[in-house]
């Protein structure tokens, strides 16, 4: 028998294993470290050494508390390496695999990580669009959110890896001033977006004897450390912005740029979209531009070596149309699949002139096991509302939307002097308390409910598992937004619910989303948004709490605002008479200590009360309303309600 080397049978043929974590754990079973430099060369120890003294006067403390993380968690990577190439002898991957995976011919290292995952077979959009990946075409790829557009790229891309790693490619593929090639470059429109794809793309490598080396570039760390690892990286996954400020000096990083053999396009839609991110469209001419300052001939005959690009496009939306502001008049028809691959078409160099087209669910854009509702209210109660939905759904894991980061800073506090566990999230938060809201929202061991309220910074791509309903405080400004935010729940086999509130004022652009997000279905049947009914007796209890909250919350506001406010400033305005709304900012910074705390005595003995109805009012669900019913019943369309509600403006008559 032959030591340290593992046999796969796959029905009569064999093959053998050689796990590259063997030699390594025999000679080196206590320096994980080193293992690391291995196989992501050039080590990352020796360069930190040799530029120690530059880190210590460039990056602050929690870059470097950020690079320690990322280093320990490579080393529990390495040390998991010995243990998966130990196992593949005792359970092959191809005997257990499920037989979807098997027909994508997949490597039995890959296979044998995907089965750890728990992944028992591949996703419409993974079956779909793997195949065509590995074939070597240009694919554009539309599914459903939540349906496994990640691993949909990043397995081909691990693949090629392991193919290239398999034939020693690696090596060759550095450059002169031992800047690698990167195999993958991954485009994101956020950072929460790109933290996330690096995660995934890591889990799926855990069970790899030997896996490629994944940075996210992101706002956090200095420039110099990120050229750091970016010189070393197999595959990339950065934010167009700050990707371009670290690459656009440095000549040897873009000429390696180059040489990818795969452009990937999260969220194209967002991405490519007219007036926003102009630093993708510098990056897409950069990775197309014929020399940077180099000797013409040289430049040519390396193209040659490494070959064409592969590019692959994924998104949930594709309509150019669902981008329009719902506030102004406009077509409500949808682009078909030959308008939208145009639209691409003229915004990125594909390889092929046709590349292929995968649209998984080309009727809807939602997810199968999502129902959507809608809350009727008035124009200064959606407040009230909003409070009164949470409390209808009290142990429900909620993401609650809105258009504005004033109105974010505005309900946060208000809401969490209602005793409701609220993490505000908007662009405007600084990077490190951005993922702390995210992580602490996400935490499964959390026993409360808790609440994220978030701009459409967390509308894409977050896949935050448990979500069980999202509540749109602000009507989106464009149908895709809505798509997005929604997809933020029913996610893979998982069910959730969608809430729209709605005041008199927001009626039209309402009809006109739902014309553009359910078109095709209100071609077929007269299209209805159904309303939920909430007892309104259970909201005017909750009024008087409200009201304190409120109060509290902007007297907060508007002291800590009054402070930061010049004194000429405030004179002036005064001498204007200004706004109704400055009136209120400055009766409620006039509110003294004693008043505040006599108003939150007054909130808390009003919290610990019971409605008339015998239920305790920080768990009310006695109510007329039922969502958990509503969610189960059938032959009610995809909108939630019992309730007749707004038409489409597809329709004429109502119900």
């Amino acid at each position: 028998m032959l030591e340290g080397v593992d046999i796969v049978k796959n029905g009569e043929d064999m093959q053998f294993f050689v796990p590259e974590t063997v030699p390594v754990a025999a000679t080196e079973e206590t320096d994980g470290e080193e293992f690391e430099g291995f196989e992501d060369p050039p080590p990352p120890r020796k360069g930190q050494q040799g530029e120690g003294k530059v880190e210590e006067k460039v990056e602050e403390k929690v870059e470097e508390e950020e690079e320690e993380e990322q280093e320990e968690a490579e080393e529990d990577e390495a040390g998991r390496m010995s243990e998966d190439g130990e196992n593949e002898e005792s359970s092959p991957a191809t005997d257990n695999s499920p037989a979807d995976w098997n027909s994508l011919n997949l490597s039995p290292a890959l296979l044998h990580s995907l089965r750890q995952l728990k992944f028992s077979k591949p996703t419409a959009i993974q079956a779909q669009a793997i195949p065509e990946v590995l074939a070597g075409h240009d694919v554009i790829g539309k599914a459903s959110t939540g349906s496994g557009k990640t691993l949909a790229f990043a397995i081909p891309i691990v693949e090629q890896w392991l193919q290239d790693n398999a034939k020693g490619k690696t090596e060759e593929d550095k450059e002169a001033d031992d800047i690698k090639t990167p195999l993958a470059l991954v485009l994101s429109p956020t950072r929460e977006l790109a933290h996330q794809l690096v995660d995934h793309i890591k889990a799926l490598c855990k069970g790899l004897p030997r896996s490629p080396y994944v940075c996210s570039v992101t706002g956090g760390l200095s420039v110099l450390k990120q050229q750091r690892q970016i010189a070393k990286a197999d595959i990339i996954v950065a934010t167009p912005g700050r990707l371009w400020e670290v690459i656009s000096t440095d000549i040897p990083l873009l000429q390696a740029f180059k040489g990818i053999r795969f452009l990937v396009i999260d969220e194209a839609d967002r991405l490519l979209s007219e007036g926003h991110f102009k630093e993708a469209e510098e990056i897409l001419n950069a990775l197309d531009r014929e020399e940077f300052g180099f000797d013409e001939g040289d430049e040519d005959s390396d193209s040659e070596e490494l070959g064409p690009r592969q590019t692959l496009v994924f998104s949930a939306t594709f309509n150019k149309s669902l981008q329009q502001k719902l506030a102004g008049k406009a077509k409500y028809n949808l682009l078909d699949q030959g308008e939208s691959m145009e639209y691409l078409l003229k915004k990125l160099n594909f390889r092929e002139e046709k590349p292929k087209f995968i649209d998984v669910n080309p009727v809807s854009q939602m997810a199968e096991k999502l129902k959507e509702g809608l809350v009727e209210c008035g124009p200064l109660e959606k407040d009230l509302f909003l409070y009164a939905v949470l409390m209808l759904n009290p142990c429900r894991r909620t993401l609650v939307f809105t258009n504005s980061i004033g109105a974010v800073r505005r309900l946060a506090p208000m809401l969490q002097h209602l005793n409701l566990k609220v993490h505000p999230l908007h662009s405007q938060m600084i990077q490190k308390a951005r993922l702390r809201a995210i992580e602490r929202f996400s935490n499964p061991t959390t026993k409360e409910a808790t609440i994220l309220l978030a701009t459409d910074v967390a509308a894409r791509g977050l896949d935050i598992p448990n979500v069980d309903q999202v509540i749109h405080y602000h009507v989106p400004r464009a149908a895709d937004a809505y798509v997005h935010r929604s997809g933020r729940t029913a996610r893979g086999e998982n069910s959730g619910v969608s809430i729209l509130l709605c005041s008199p004022d927001e009626v039209t652009p309402i009809r006109r989303l739902v014309a553009k997000v359910h078109q095709e279905k209100a071609v077929r049947q007269k299209y209805i948004i159904r309303t939920i009914d909430i007892d309104r007796r259970v909201v005017s209890k909750l009024k008087p709490r409200l009201t304190l909250a409120k109060t509290i919350a902007d007297a907060t506001i508007a002291k800590d605002k009054d402070k930061k406010e010049d004194n000429w400033v405030k004179s002036a305005a005064e001498e204007l008479g200004g706004s109704g709304k400055k009136q209120k900012e400055r009766e409620a910074a006039q509110l003294t200590r004693a008043e505040l705390g006599m108003l939150k005595a007054q909130l808390r003995d009003l919290l610990a009360r019971k409605v008339n109805t015998g239920v305790s009012e920080r768990y009310i669900t006695g109510g007329r309303v039922d969502i958990e019913a509503l969610l189960k019943a059938e032959g009610q369309g995809d909108f939630l309600g019992a309730v007749g509600g707004l038409m489409s403006d597809s329709d004429d008559d109502d119900d």
